[in-house]
């Protein structure tokens, strides 16, 4: 008996089954998945059953109409107490300053060498790094589990070289670019991990020990467990003047799998 309802169900295991072999794969691939025989649906249908096949887990988002098979998390940073403590000292401080925070030993999960560095970096919205700067001062002075901790205002690469230890916990204190990609994790404001990538792709000095042919590592195995969002990379990249760059260094590396994409991104 023909079945006359769209099975979610039905659905995933069709394209489990015939684009196992794609790395990715376009909205408009996926409708025949989406409709029966000589069904016609709307926008809003084919989102319900989009969002459907990713409550099942058979596809995973990967980009504004992209998707994969591959089995990739969320990516949530573990956020210790000092961050947490610092962070909240700004946001009492500072409240309608936008403010981010992080570390970039965060990156040590996608890397081979492990860069030992206890640096918080703080991002705050263009011409508020001064004020941010003199509260992290204020609190240095006063708060004895932070004493011995370094306070740097947007530093230099050769500044990170000459004053920044891996024994010793700085500071730093930089701009946050407009549009950057950020979210919420656990009460703290923390870059999402696209940001991160754009970040080091663009030569922050902070994630200089992840340069090189370390860099290509990171890209790769960030890719490959986490579940990151091409469009929101190329709108950053954009941002820090790298849209062309990026682009093609993720197409060179074929880290999205998908060209066609990239090139509609350029």
């Amino acid at each position: 008996m023909k079945d006359e309802t769209w099975s979610s169900k039905r659905s995933g295991k069709r394209i489990s089954s015939e684009l196992k072999d794609r790395d990715s794969f376009t909205t408009e691939e996926l409708k025949p998945f989406l409709t029966l025989p000589g069904e016609e649906i709307s926008p809003v249908t084919i989102r319900t059953r989009l969002n459907a096949l990713k409550r099942r887990g058979v596809i995973t988002p990967v980009g504004r109409g992209l998707y994969t098979l591959k089995k990739l998390y969320d990516y949530t940073p573990e956020i210790d107490q000092t961050l947490r403590k610092v962070y909240l000292e700004l946001r009492k401080r500072l409240p309608l300053t936008r403010i981010c925070v992080w570390r970039p030993s965060w990156l040590n999960e996608f890397a081979l060498h492990i860069a030992f560095m206890q640096t918080i970096v703080v991002e705050s919205e263009r011409e508020t790094e001064r004020a941010v700067f003199e509260v992290l001062q204020e609190s240095l002075e006063k708060n004895s589990s932070l004493t011995g901790t370094l306070l740097l205002l947007n530093p230099s690469a050769e500044d990170i070289d000459l004053y920044v230890s891996g024994q010793s916990p700085a500071i730093v204190v930089g701009r946050l670019i407009t549009e950057a990609p950020v979210r919420e994790s656990d009460g703290v404001i923390v870059p999402r991990l696209e940001k991160m990538l754009v970040d080091l792709f663009s030569g922050g000095p902070v994630l200089e020990p992840f340069g090189g042919v370390e860099m290509d590592r990171v890209f790769r195995n960030a890719f490959n467990t986490y579940a990151l969002n091409v469009n929101t990379i190329i709108r950053y990249a954009t941002r820090r003047g790298k849209k062309q760059e990026m682009s093609d260094y993720l197409t060179s590396k074929k880290l999205t799998g998908y060209r066609e994409v990239l090139d509609d991104l350029r």
